[in-house]
């Protein structure tokens, strides 16, 4: 017989403990994740924490199903990016003007539920938005792995900064290389194995625990050279990302001074 799932008060009643563990997980796994995300965005990290806050609390008060996660996603990379070419005019309000047209984005969105209109997205057929995602995937890898291997791009351009890793692998830090190495073992490694102990976490999860302790061990807390076979690599705090003090003073409020132009 399948349990029948309540809602309200009695819902959380009846699976209080399961919703803790699964909240517990999704957390832990949403944090870095929307650090990363804000980061390969080039938006501040904090913009990634305040989605993922968003999206956990707010949005879950109105959607149609029991179980879901919601957050920043990976696709937003390549919309951010995309919009911060075409919204950017030097003012530095670049972000502003995103978050604005996010917001109208959204209320089309909305718009486009209140109306039942939600079956227009199968105009767009399988193969694109494969093909859209593995796109995404290219530029992911792009613009994070020179962040895995200690080094910084040259190119704003997604095929040559990947042709730029080649020419800049005799600069690679081996000290964050190693910490990147153990990580992508790990997420192989979990979901390979049937080790019970490494299911207790999910792969992200075992990825940071694993970091925390190699940050200490290296001493990136604090600038200085390291020697290794004959050169010197400088690690320190600006390999890390960068945590406000005061996180509420990183809120950025959306500009709509562009909403009557073409870009936008």
């Amino acid at each position: 017989m399948h349990t029948v799932l309540k809602s309200g008060f009695e819902g959380l009643k009846q699976n209080w403990h399961s919703d803790l563990l699964a909240a517990i997980s999704v957390s832990l796994v949403a944090l870095p994740l929307g650090l990363g995300i804000a980061i390969a965005s080039e938006a501040p990290p904090m913009a990634g924490v305040f989605s993922a806050i968003i999206g956990g609390i707010v949005t879950t008060f109105f959607r149609g199903s029991h179980l879901a996660i919601n957050g920043p996603t990976a696709g937003l990379i390549a919309v951010i990016l995309g919009s911060a070419i075409t919204l950017n005019n030097g003012t530095g309000q670049t972000l502003n003007y995103i978050f604005a047209a996010v917001v109208v984005s959204g209320g089309i969105q909305v718009l486009l539920s209140l109306l039942k209109l939600g079956r227009l997205a199968e105009v767009f057929h399988s193969t694109v938005i494969r093909r859209i995602l593995a796109a995404i995937g290219v530029i992911i890898l792009a613009k994070q792995i020179h962040v895995a291997l200690g080094i910084k791009a040259s190119s704003m351009s997604v095929l040559q900064t990947i042709a730029d890793i080649f020419q800049q692998l005799p600069q690679i830090n081996p000290y964050v290389a190693t910490i990147s190495l153990v990580g992508f073992i790990l997420i192989i490694l979990h979901g390979r194995t049937t080790s019970r102990f490494l299911h207790l976490l999910p792969a992200p999860v075992w990825v940071l625990v694993t970091a925390i302790p190699f940050v200490y061990m290296f001493g990136f807390l604090e600038t200085h050279i390291f020697s290794f076979l004959g050169k010197e690599y400088l690690v320190g705090p600006h390999l890390l990302v960068n945590i406000p003090d005061s996180p509420l003073k990183a809120i950025m409020f959306p500009n709509f001074s562009k909403i009557n132009t073409w870009p936008f």
